[in-house]
């Protein structure tokens, strides 16, 4: 079951407290929240043997891999004193949530995500052949369909089936 509530994000600094990295610091990559998982830098890191492929001028070899680790066996690092601690939640005055050290009181800063930002996801974006003018956004195009030709049609078409039906002979 994914867990509701989350206290680290993509972007925090994290230290390994369980498994065999035990101790080892990075930073937070990625977080799978359907499977509780998160991405360290130098955590988890695992060798993957690749073959040569010369056509896409691809070459062989063993190249190490970052693996994902399960949210439990990772902590934050107070920014003060430079160790794992819990988190809670605290409000500020202006009514702004932030997380908090439980070892030191600190406030842990979230780092804003630039990618979730609108502007800037779409700050090079050009109008393709497929967007609609904005002088052309309010013109009505649609209709409607004529409704008294559609029902004159159905009515020639019931018609023409009741005659073929009289004109058929049933032999007893």
């Amino acid at each position: 079951m994914p867990f509701k509530k989350w206290k680290i994000i993509k972007g925090d600094q994290v230290i390994v407290i369980t498994g065999k990295d035990k101790g080892k610091t990075g930073t937070v990559h990625k977080v799978y929240r359907k499977t509780n998982r998160v991405l360290v830098s130098g955590v988890n890191v695992k060798l993957k043997r690749f073959k040569a492929d010369p056509e896409n001028n691809i070459k062989g070899g063993v190249r190490t891999i970052n693996h994902s680790i399960h949210i439990s066996n990772v902590s934050l690092i107070d920014p003060e004193k430079g160790t794992s601690t819990r988190v809670k939640i605290g409000y500020l005055a202006d009514g702004q949530k932030v997380r908090i050290s439980k070892k030191s009181g600190t406030i842990i800063e979230k780092k804003p995500e630039p990618a979730l930002n609108y502007r800037l996801r779409h700050k090079n974006r050009l109008d393709g052949i497929a967007d609609t003018p904005p002088d052309k956004v309010l013109e009505v195009t649609y209709k409607g369909e004529d409704f008294a030709a559609i029902k004159k049609e159905f009515d020639e078409y019931i018609k023409e089936k009741e005659r073929r039906e009289k004109l058929l002979i049933f032999d007893e």
